[in-house]
């Protein structure tokens, strides 16, 4: 039987194995795997994740990539230590008062608000320092005109976990929401992996908390602001990262970035093609310490780089908008099924009798498999495979394999030269 002697001679080489083998292969495998799943949320591997993921979403042509949905408004030096906002913490809010009443003018149906509103005294939300009350009445009044001209407002909320767990922290705009129809609410933490879209968190006291993003997409499209929303125990939705270069794109003599002064010295005819019908995000991005001086403000790592946060926002909306931007990742069972038929080929590799110079050309050929079934499931079927923990089994179970085999090296020369001691004497 042809046949059957060819498959004895395949599995020859495993039979001759003995127990101990077999238990090494187990312990390589299960080690691998329980090792992949604890590095997978270190701290110290979060750039190295962000890396891989970028790599992968720059995979797809980028040249034709920039805002379709958002524009921002950031904050900058000018602004924040310029004469109109004077350095001053917390901002003054006359001053956004005008912002808004500008764009208001402008003719944009949406504005959110990425500054922090927080009341002074947590345990007094209506407790307000009488320098900053005419200042705050100002800003509610230029919420309350562009909720009478029928426009939206989001307003950035902050969110605390104690131990019954997450609850809103009072603003200054709280005892004044029932006579603001317009204004959505939306927490600006983000969430500890940066690729995933942070959705509505459960309050403690029974309520349920929008994320800025996903508020502003409420308001744009109610059904995607549904889908993004759902827990639907797959995984996260990931979106493709737009990066400040992206932002900074000029595309048919329309831009997406502008700074304060700028909105507010433009003259109306000139902006309105630009913003009416736009989401626009107001956030901050001065630096910390003087005029250029120090880091900037609201500064987070994720896979485009160092971005400010009202621009991780708008990366969020972008992809919520635009399903094209947005990428189902494979069920946790899927990927689990990869991880494990990964290292089980490299691990009966390392099994063979062959040399180590083959061995390291198996792990090499298993790393570039690995990309190509990333690259083809994002290409052709939309689905993000992350190969972080993938990646990190083969490196552990492949100098797993190769530390075993020169500690027995070791054994057998430690061995020889006793002998060759002994018979000497």
């Amino acid at each position: 039987m042809p046949i059957l002697d060819r498959i004895r001679k395949l599995v020859q080489p495993f039979t001759r194995k003995g127990w101990w083998h077999w238990l090494r292969f187990a312990l390589l495998l299960t080690g691998g795997i329980l090792l992949g799943h604890v590095l997978n949320n270190a701290p110290w591997l979060t750039q190295v994740r962000y890396s891989i993921y970028h790599s992968q979403m720059r995979m797809r042509d980028r040249s034709q990539l920039y805002p379709q949905r958002t524009v921002l408004v950031l904050l900058n030096d000018d602004d924040y230590w310029g004469d109109a906002y004077q350095s001053r913490t917390p901002l003054k809010r006359d001053v956004l008062a005008v912002l808004l009443d500008k764009l208001d003018a402008l003719g944009v149906n949406t504005v959110a608000l990425d500054v922090d509103l927080r009341s002074p005294h947590p345990d007094d939300p209506g407790f307000e320092f009488a320098d900053y009350q005419a200042e705050d009445a100002k800003l509610m009044a230029a919420i309350g005109r562009m909720c009478a001209a029928g426009h939206h407002v989001v307003l950035a909320s902050s969110i605390q976990f104690g131990d019954d767990g997450y609850s809103e922290m009072p603003s200054i705009y709280t005892a004044k929401l029932a006579q603001l129809p317009c204004v959505r609410r939306g927490y600006i933490q983000l969430s500890y992996d940066m690729r995933r879209i942070p959705g509505t968190l459960d309050l403690a006291d029974g309520g349920k908390l929008d994320s800025l993003p996903l508020a502003l997409t409420g308001i744009a499209d109610p059904t995607a602001r549904a889908d993004s929303s759902l827990d639907t125990g797959h995984g996260f939705r990931f979106s493709e990262y737009l990066e400040e270069a992206d932002f900074e794109k000029t595309m048919n003599g329309r831009k997406f970035v502008f700074s304060g002064t700028q909105v507010m010295n433009a003259d109306l005819s000139g902006l309105k093609d630009q913003l009416a019908d736009k989401l626009v995000l107001v956030g901050a991005n001065w630096h910390a310490n003087a005029y250029g001086v120090g880091p900037l403000v609201d500064q987070h790592n994720s896979p485009g780089g160092m971005e400010p946060g009202v621009m991780l926002h708008a990366n969020y909306v972008e992809a919520m908008l635009d399903r094209t931007g947005t990428f189902t990742p494979v069920s946790d069972s899927t990927a689990e099924m990869i991880e494990i038929g990964l290292v089980v080929a490299l691990a009966l590799i390392g099994l063979l009798e062959i040399h180590t110079a083959w061995k390291w050309a198996a792990f090499a050929i298993g790393l570039i498999l690995s990309l190509l079934l990333t690259y083809t499931l994002l290409q052709n079927l939309g689905l993000f495979l992350d190969f972080l923990i993938p990646l990190l089994m083969i490196v552990f179970h492949t100098l797993g394999e190769e530390l075993i085999k020169l500690w027995h090296e070791f054994q057998h020369l430690k061995r020889h030269a006793q002998q060759g001691l002994a018979e000497r004497r």
